[in-house]
């Protein structure tokens, strides 16, 4: 396992060629930042380059992320919804999205349906009710629910979305991150930053010093 100050100290380790001073070009903060998309990005990829090929098409329990107390909206229409309390990553069908269920029944949770299936279901009088069970549709940050939860006593749903959110852990709390994954994370964020060039420390008076003369400005004379 790895933290976040880990992993930014190796990624600094290299690209200052040893411990980096005060005014190293590349703060530590940045690199925290760039680390959650790479997580996510490999997360995808591995997906799509290993868990689909194989014939399976449930997530890694690595990249599920779970969480709680996310509060049901009655929409007074019937129908209830709940905002996702993060962008979960783009999957087929809707998978970054992996279950919603009520916290009392784990085992039972509600059935996810494509957007615009719900009034698909309209027209086919056996299926319109999804025989009693309550499914979802979702739609950008929100998702809405066959039916009025609340009605039902559930006021609030548990989730659990592929998504990895750095935010919620501190610099020195071990990451859930495959540990195969941790040197391929350094490397990529090195070759990300490795561009980033220090400062000369030369003062320029004019703001327009590196632009060229224009080639017709030069004619005529």
């Amino acid at each position: 396992m790895a933290t976040k100050k880990e992993i930014s100290e190796m990624v600094l380790f290299k690209l200052s060629g040893g411990w980096p001073d005060v005014n190293f070009q590349t703060d530590e903060r940045d690199i925290w930042d760039a680390l959650d998309h790479k997580v996510n990005e490999m997360f995808k990829l591995h997906h799509f380059d290993t868990t689909l090929p194989s014939g399976e098409t449930i997530p890694e329990n690595t990249m599920i992320a779970t969480y709680e107390n996310n509060t049901v909206t009655s929409l007074g229409n019937g129908k209830s919804s709940v905002t996702l309390p993060i962008t979960p990553i783009s999957l087929p069908k809707s998978m970054g999205i992996y279950l919603v269920y009520d916290p009392a029944n784990p085992d039972n949770p509600f059935i996810p349906l494509q957007r615009g299936q719900i009034s698909l279901l309209k027209v086919d009088g056996l299926l319109n009710d999804l025989m009693g069970q309550i499914g979802y549709e979702p739609k950008n940050q929100t998702i809405t629910f066959t039916k009025d939860l609340t009605l039902f006593g559930v006021t609030n749903v548990t989730m659990e979305l592929c998504v990895f959110d750095i935010s919620n852990y501190s610099i020195t709390q071990d990451l859930p991150i495959p540990a195969d994954y941790i040197g391929r994370l350094v490397d990529e964020l090195v070759s990300e930053f490795a561009p980033v060039s220090a400062e000369t420390g030369m003062v320029n008076n004019f703001s327009n010093a590196g632009q060229t003369i224009p080639n017709n400005a030069t004619k005529g004379r």
